[in-house]
């Protein structure tokens, strides 16, 4: 690459700092109006409430002495009216009077009472109408929550109000309104002459400011992302600009467009894992660290803001040195190379912030902006995985990696299976072991079955569904490996591999089990038809080799696809979820309610990333979500169509990897679990280094004969010392 001069270097610098500038006010301004509300007519300004103050009480029922119980019947009846009481609270004619006692609108104050009976989450999940109401309650500025204790005749209140005050007076006037009912209810039964039902307060009402860090944590995250959307799109539009320009006088020039230089590609040439570059070296073992051990399950013990799980106590350690590495510079440093691969991935997760900034104040009225700052946090350490790989991968060591994934996931493969055969999982079992006292290993009940009886068989996942992620994320790579090679020890490994990945996805009794492999052969076939009828005895050695390594999971497995069983809970609540979402999707429709707001612990639970990423993000995400995974493959179908045997074989076993993981986008929220979102941002990784090493290519003819000889012809034309002219390689190969 030809030397800037000093003008170019000084127009460079000024642009970046203009750029800079303008990023800063346009972020500036955006936080302002995050934190406040601005009026022209008449001016002023107005700051927003962002942080609300909740407060709780509590209060017991006071039965007159004739009808206080004298038995432990008697006493759990007592214990069974407070629900009643409870349900009593929360309906208009107490509201009214709450209203009234506080100075508030009545349709400003909702109230809800959860309840407590020990039935099915499925039975108490909201349905379209009953959370088109919590949607609606959701936007008062005065909240209450009445729960009556199980076994105790006790009623909790919480209160919600703008400030702690008012959420005071609002807890304390909920009881007093509450007796005022009772009082008068017993006066209209002609209950008159006898003692009525009240509640006593056993505490005075106490209050506090519910989030205090909602405030900076709004103010820095809009922050943050305005000035980087901003800064990314002037820096993008600077590129395009210059790509025009450089365009239009080569083409009044008359000129041909030049070829970007290719660097000195030599075999085994300082690169991985021949190397003693400290980068890749950490990139592989975090791959094997996300392979081998249940990383979401190891915590470090320590009373800490955030909760330092394992990849995240790493992977920062990874980027830290990767910085440092960037900033050394030197042969060894990491080199940029923005793609369209990148596009596509920066663009899901700019979205993904710009839905938590657009909503963070009614998120931080529900009290869930916490959640969606983690949620944020995690999809921050997926996009530094991917940046990490792109730059410290280098063309001629995708293969190696491609390698030591596939060899990582039959180990994987094989403890599935141990772990289907014997009921222990050695995962969890040897990082409990291994990990020193200050972490935490969650064990995992490898004896529970699910609601239609099927065993709990994870690996080092969390569940069965992102254990199958995470082996038909492999499987391509295996399979393509036994259609291209063209060495008959590695096909034969690579069909042994296939086939234990296989078994070892049907040892965990779910149906995507079946459906994500037929996704990754549909994947391969539309793009190597011949090349995939080759591998037809393989076919024949898995339908006997399956059932010999999961015995009696086929048959299960297929039973559960037929019609007859497809109206069970696990699919028929899957049915259920579309028109239940319908106005959480309606309320936010553009943008949703903010990426990772979504708890599933008070709303429902989505076995669905698709549904999950509309509700979330909005149309605008799931498009985004959508066309990051649809840009990838586009991005490998250029270098699939060439045939060169040391890039396309990788390009196709992500592009089906790819495929797999949309398809299983709609079975489970596989973003969810780490494991999946990870292998997949390591998979974009390396095959954004393929695309940008597409641009700086060789010739037409060098492409050709590469493609004829294979990899072996390619190291044979890049010698350590000398380069061979590809015109006297190509007469070789003639004369041969």
């Amino acid at each position: 690459m030809p030397t800037q001069g000093p003008d170019q270097a000084l127009a460079r610098r000024r642009r970046t700092i203009a750029f800079a500038a303008v990023s800063a006010i346009v972020a500036t301004l955006a936080t302002a109006a995050s934190l406040a509300t601005f009026s022209l007519f008449p001016p002023g300004i107005q700051m927003r409430n962002l942080a609300d103050g909740g407060a709780v009480t509590h209060a017991a029922i006071d039965l007159p002495p004739g009808r206080r119980p004298a038995s432990l019947t008697g006493f759990e009846s007592q214990a069974k009216r407070m629900n009643l009481i409870a349900n009593l609270m929360t309906g208009e004619p107490v509201l009214d009077r709450v209203a009234r006692l506080i100075g508030a609108d009545p349709e400003q104050i909702s109230a809800t009472t959860q309840i407590t009976e020990n039935v099915s989450r499925s039975f108490i999940e909201p349905d379209a109408e009953r959370r088109a109401a919590e949607i609606r309650a959701s936007h008062d500025p005065y909240k209450l929550e009445i729960q009556a204790r199980p076994s105790l005749p006790v009623i909790d209140v919480y209160a919600q109000a703008p400030s702690v005050g008012a959420a005071e007076r609002l807890a304390d006037a909920s009881i007093q309104a509450a007796n005022g009912y009772l009082r008068d209810l017993a006066k209209r039964e002609g209950d008159a002459g006898r003692a009525p039902v009240t509640l006593t307060r056993l505490s005075a009402a106490q209050g506090e400011t519910l989030d205090p860090t909602a405030r900076p944590l709004i103010a820095l995250l809009t922050f943050l992302v305005a000035f980087l959307v901003c800064f990314g799109l002037l820096v993008a539009l600077a590129q395009v600009r210059r790509g025009w320009l450089r365009a239009g006088r080569r083409i009044e020039a008359g000129e041909e467009p030049a070829e970007p230089p290719r660097p000195e590609r030599r075999a085994g040439a300082d690169n991985w894992p021949h190397t003693t570059r400290v980068l890749p070296w950490m990139v592989a073992g975090f791959i094997a660290m996300l392979w081998l051990l249940p990383i979401d399950a190891i915590a470090v013990q320590a009373s800490l803001p955030v909760e330092l799980k394992l990849d995240r106590l790493v992977l920062p350690l990874i980027v830290l040195t990767w910085l440092l590495s960037m900033a050394a510079g030197g042969p060894g440093a990491p080199r940029w190379r923005f793609t369209k691969v990148h596009a596509a991935v920066a663009a899901f997760v700019a979205v993904a912030f710009l839905s938590v900034v657009l909503n963070a104040p009614s998120l931080a009225g529900a009290l869930e902006l916490s959640l969606a700052i983690k949620k944020l946090t995690m999809l921050a350490a997926f996009f530094a995985l991917f940046l990490l790989v792109a730059s410290v991968v280098r063309p001629a060591e995708v293969r190696p990696f491609m390698t030591l994934t596939l060899a990582l996931s039959v180990v994987v493969a094989l403890g599935i299976l141990w772990e289907y055969r014997f009921k222990t999982n050695l995962f969890y079992t040897w990082s409990g072991k291994l990990f020193p006292s200050f972490f935490q290993v969650t064990p995992l009940d490898t004896t529970s079955v699910d609601e239609i009886g099927r065993p709990a068989v994870a690996g080092p996942a969390d569940l069965s569904l992102e254990a199958v992620a995470m082996l038909a994320m492999a499987l391509p790579i295996a399979l393509v490996r036994a259609m291209h090679s063209s060495r008959t020890r590695e096909r034969i490994f690579c069909g042994l591999a296939a086939c234990v990945l296989l078994g070892a996805m049907v040892a965990t009794y779910r149906k995507s089990a079946l459906l994500a492999p037929v996704a990754v052969v549909l994947m391969l076939a539309y793009f190597r038809r011949r090349e995939l009828l080759r591998l037809a005895p393989l076919g024949v050695v898995l339908v006997l080799a399956i059932p010999a390594l999961a015995p009696n999971a086929l048959g299960s497995v297929i039973e559960q696809l037929q019609p007859k069983r497809l109206g069970v809970s696990t699919v028929s609540d899957r049915v259920s979820d579309y028109d239940a979402v319908r106005p959480d999707v309606l309320s936010h429709l553009a943008f949703g309610r903010g990426f990772g707001s979504y708890d599933h612990t008070i709303y429902r639970v989505l076995d669905n990333q698709l549904l999950m990423q509309l509700i979330e993000t909005g149309i605008v995400g799931l498009l985004a979500y959508v066309l990051m995974l649809a840009l990838a493959v586009g991005s490998a179908v250029p270098i699939i169509r060439r045939r060169e045997p040391g890039r396309a074989p990788p390009a196709l076993a992500i592009a089906a990897a790819t495929g797999a993981f949309l398809v299983l986008s709609a079975l489970f929220d596989i973003m969810s679990f780490p494991h999946g979102p990870y292998i997949l941002m390591i998979m974009l990784g390396l095959l954004a280094v393929l695309v940008a090493d597409e641009g700086r290519g060789p010739d037409g003819a060098g492409r050709r004969l590469k493609a004829e000889l294979g990899v072996e012809a390619e190291q044979r034309l890049e010698l350590p010392v000398e380069r061979v002219p590809v015109e006297d390689a190509l007469a070789g190969h003639g004369a041969r």
